[in-house]
């Protein structure tokens, strides 16, 4: 039987914009024009309105739910037909700026216009306002999935306007490919110091310039390949350093993206990666049916990824489970994952995965039993990840502490609970990512109201 979980969230963004912010700043109307917009829309429809700005602001920071005519009249301006307006309740319907168009190929050239999208929209981002969730979710999953099916056995698409020279210069050589492998490396060991605010700046620029190169024309002697597994590498970090901060739908751009930079490289451990980075978003994002099916499709392409990457995506499906309240399908979970970590030799995991090791599963399955409401046992993992964790990740450190002050605040155990809070907070002050700050947040607030 599924409940729903009674455990706090890992995380919580700010107050975000009002979607209908997004539509007003992609049109360049103010709160006038959009007023201006709304009456003569419902004056076309027969309905007499006064063009009243204040109702707009109403609308977009107070809360307040237009009536039924004001968003017949909106719809009608923005081209939204009614079944849409009728079928996703205020402000679902609002064709708000996600940064990736409809219809891309699942080619080389697709994977290169949805990252010319995200860079040229990553700046307008409507923070906790998810791209694609229910519905659209699954069907981005389906599409995926079809286009995944689809190539098997077809070798690479190559077809279409990106894979041939669009710009001038010349393509990359093994030294410049190198150099950008070597980066993402490299950023992704500075995220683990000081989180995800820390390089995000800097993964959006190694992306344009892997998107200039690739624009160019596709390399020769395998380089193009390794050239687009860089630049999935890159969209991936983007969109856990945009997780980390709360800027949940950048991060689905960037992994939605970075998807189709995999698929163009045959790389399918790095798209089973993306879904797992997707997976826990939506975990934090409270979409816990969102973070199950991105789990599944994780591990639908992982038949041929090392027991550690497996062992990695079965830890996002408990959490999933966890936050769906599902007690046994969480532990099946997680007692699989410390299967297959138990059988990794390492030797042949891919980079990225270098952090995913007894600690950090233990980690996982503390936070995933938190969730569930278990804080005793939490603790338990929790306090024995901290043990044995390698203090150079400074801000999961930091997190886990949190989270363990949190179970023994929920255990009754005050004197534990306030040590292990003093040592988050320590620790915070070298680490800039808000996920810190409200995991730190959260263990304090539970240990004033055990008090």
């Amino acid at each position: 039987m599924r409940r729903r979980s009674i455990a706090v969230a890992d995380d919580t963004a700010p107050a975000p914009p009002h979607p209908l912010a997004s539509v007003r700043r992609s049109h360049g109307w103010s709160y006038q024009d959009l007023a201006r917009v709304v009456a003569d829309n419902a004056r076309a429809l027969g309905v007499p309105m006064a063009a009243r700005r204040e109702k707009v602001w109403r609308w977009e920071h107070w809360g307040v739910v237009p009536e039924r005519d004001s968003q017949r009249a909106l719809a009608r301006a923005l081209g939204v037909p009614l079944r849409e307006v009728d079928a996703r309740p205020w402000p679902g319907w609002l064709p708000t700026f996600d940064g990736i168009p409809d219809g891309l190929p699942w080619t080389r050239a697709g994977g290169l216009d949805a990252l010319d999208a995200l860079l040229d929209g990553g700046g307008r981002d409507p923070r906790s306002h998810p791209v694609l969730e229910g519905r659209r979710f699954l069907d981005a999953v389906s599409d995926w999935s079809a286009a995944t099916d689809g190539a098997r056995g077809s070798g690479p698409s190559q077809g279409g306007p990106g894979a041939v020279a669009g710009r001038e210069g010349p393509a990359a050589d093994e030294e410049t490919v190198a150099w950008l492998e070597r980066g993402v490396l490299g950023l992704r060991r500075l995220d683990d110091r000081l989180g995800g605010a820390a390089v995000r700046h800097r993964v959006e620029a190694d992306l344009r310039i892997a998107l200039d190169l690739l624009r160019r024309g596709p390399c020769r002697d395998g380089l193009d390949a390794r050239l687009l597994r860089a630049a999935a590498g890159l969209a991936q970090l983007g969109g856990w350093s945009a997780t980390d901060c709360g800027r949940h739908g950048a991060a689905q751009r960037h992994f939605l993206t970075g998807l189709r930079l995999a698929h163009g490289a045959e790389d399918r451990p790095q798209a089973a990666n993306l879904w797992a980075g997707m997976s826990l978003q939506a975990v934090f994002a409270g979409r816990h049916d969102d973070a199950l099916a991105a789990a599944r499709a994780a591990e639908s392409v992982a038949a041929g990824a090392t027991s550690r990457t497996r062992a990695m995506l079965a830890t996002r499906r408990a959490r999933a489970h966890a936050g769906l309240g599902e007690d046994s399908a969480c532990r099946r979970s997680l007692e699989e994952a410390g299967r297959l970590l138990d059988t990794a030799p390492g030797d042949d995991d891919p980079s990225w995965i270098y952090w995913f090791d007894e600690a950090e599963l233990c980690a996982q399955s503390g936070i995933a039993l938190l969730d569930l409401g278990r804080a005793e046992e939490a603790a338990l993992l929790l306090e024995k990840a901290l043990a044995i964790q390698d203090p150079v990740y400074r801000r999961d450190r930091t997190v886990y502490t949190a989270r363990a002050a949190l179970a023994r605040a929920m255990t009754g155990d005050l004197g534990t609970a306030r040590a292990l809070t003093g040592d988050a907070v320590e620790l915070a002050r070298d680490c800039g990512s808000p996920r810190v700050a409200i995991a730190v947040e959260q263990a304090r607030t539970a240990l004033s109201a055990a008090r």
